[in-house]
C-alpha cells in the first residue's frame, strides 16, 4: 500500500488544528512564513527554528565533460541557495546511536568481582594468534583477546574474521607435517650444510600485526564494537529540463543543485529514476556492459565542502 503525501492543505488543517486557529489563518502565516524566509535568505541568510538554515553561497566556476558530445563545458561562477537541516531536526528524525555497550570477549571475562576491579590487558601480544589472509596469503598476526572480531587484511583490505587457533605453518601455529619419505629411496637424503632451524624472528617479520584501532580499541584498552564504514549509497537520476543523467550522493537527496549540463534548478530526489545507473530496473551482477555505458554518459555532482 502506497503511502499518502502529505500535502500543503493537510498541513494546513493540521496548524489550524494544534493551535486552535481558522484555516484560512494558519495558510496565511505559512504564507508570510515563506515570504519572510525567500527575502532573509537571500539576504544574510534565514534560520527556521528547529528546521533548518538558509543563505546563499558562491558557487566557483568549474569544468565539465559532456558525455553526450565529448565537448568540455565551463560553468560560471554563480551564486545557489543553500538548506542545511538543524542538529535538532536530525536528531529528531534520526536519533543517534545509544552509547556503545561495552563488549568483553568470553576469554577475557572476570570470573569473581575481585578480578572485575582490576583492568584486562586486552592488547597484550604475548598471547597472540596468527593466521593467513584467504584472499592475498598475507600472514597476520592478532591477539588472542580479538578472537570472534571482524577485521581487514591489512595488505589487501578483504574482510577477515580472527580465528580461535594460529594456522599450522603460522607464527603461533604448529608445524606443517613432513611430507612422506619416497618409497624408493634407499636412504635419506642428508641434510644440507647450510641448514639451519627456522628462525622465528625473520618469520615474524614476515607478519603483520593486525591494527587494534580498526577492531574498535581505544586508549584506555577498553574493545567496542566495531563499526563497519558502508559503501557510500549513490542516486542517479534524469534532469527534467535537458534529460542529462546525474550521479549524486544520498546525502544531497532533498537538497537544491543545478544540473551540469544546462544549469537548470533542482531538488535531489530520494529514489533513483528507472533506466538510470542505479535505478531498480538494472541487474548490477549481469550487464556489466550496461553499468560501463551507463557510467560513461553520466555526470556526477558532489556534496560541497561548505555544506
Amino acid at each position: 500500500m502506497k503511502k499518502t503525501t502529505y500535502t500543503k492543505s493537510m498541513l494546513i488543517r493540521e496548524l489550524a488544528f494544534s493551535t486552535g486557529i481558522t484555516q484560512k489563518s494558519a495558510r496565511f502565516v505559512l504564507d508570510a512564513l515563506c515570504s519572510i524566509a525567500y527575502r532573509e535568505a537571500a539576504s544574510q541568510g534565514f534560520t527556521i527554528p528547529g528546521l533548518c538554515r538558509l543563505d546563499v553561497i558562491r558557487r566557483k566556476e568549474r569544468k565539465m565533460r559532456n558525455p553526450q558530445t565529448g565537448e568540455n563545458i565551463l560553468i560560471a561562477e554563480h551564486d545557489a541557495l543553500r538548506v542545511r537541516a538543524l542538529k535538532k531536526a536530525r536528531d529528531s528524525v534520526t536519533p543517534p546511536p545509544d552509547n556503545l555497550i561495552t563488549v568483553i570477549p568470553p576469554d577475557t571475562a572476570p570470573q569473581d568481582p575481585a578480578s572485575a576491579a582490576s583492568p584486562t590487558i586486552l592488547d597484550d601480544f604475548s598471547k597472540a594468534v596468527s593466521f593467513c589472509c584467504q584472499k592475498c596469503g598475507q600472514e597476520i598476526e592478532a591477539p588472542l583477546s580479538a578472537v570472534g572480531l571482524q577485521a581487514e587484511c591489512p595488505s589487501c583490505g578483504m574482510p577477515v574474521k580472527i580465528p580461535a587457533e594460529s594456522e599450522p605453518g603460522t607464527l603461533h601455529g604448529p608445524a606443517l607435517p613432513e611430507p612422506a619419505p619416497a618409497e624408493n629411496a634407499q636412504l635419506a637424503a642428508p641434510p644440507p650444510a647450510d641448514s639451519t632451524p627456522i628462525d622465528h624472528s625473520k618469520q615474524k617479520n614476515q607478519t603483520i600485526r593486525i591494527d587494534l584501532a580498526a577492531l574498535g580499541f581505544d586508549k584506555a584498552n577498553t574493545p567496542t564494537p566495531q563499526k563497519t564504514t558502508p559503501h557510500k549509497r549513490m542516486l542517479s537520476f534524469f534532469c527534467k529540463n535537458c534529460h542529462q543523467e546525474i550521479e549524486a550522493p544520498a546525502d544531497m537527496a532533498g537538497s537544491a543543485s543545478e544540473c551540469p549540463a544546462c544549469g537548470a534548478s533542482f531538488e535531489v530526489p530520494f529514489f533513483s529514476d528507472p533506466g538510470t545507473l542505479h535505478g531498480s530496473d538494472l541487474d548490477q551482477k549481469k550487464d556489466r556492459s550496461a553499468i560501463n555505458d551507463m557510467r560513461s554518459r553520466t555526470i556526477r555532482i558532489e556534496v560541497p565542502d561548505d555544506i
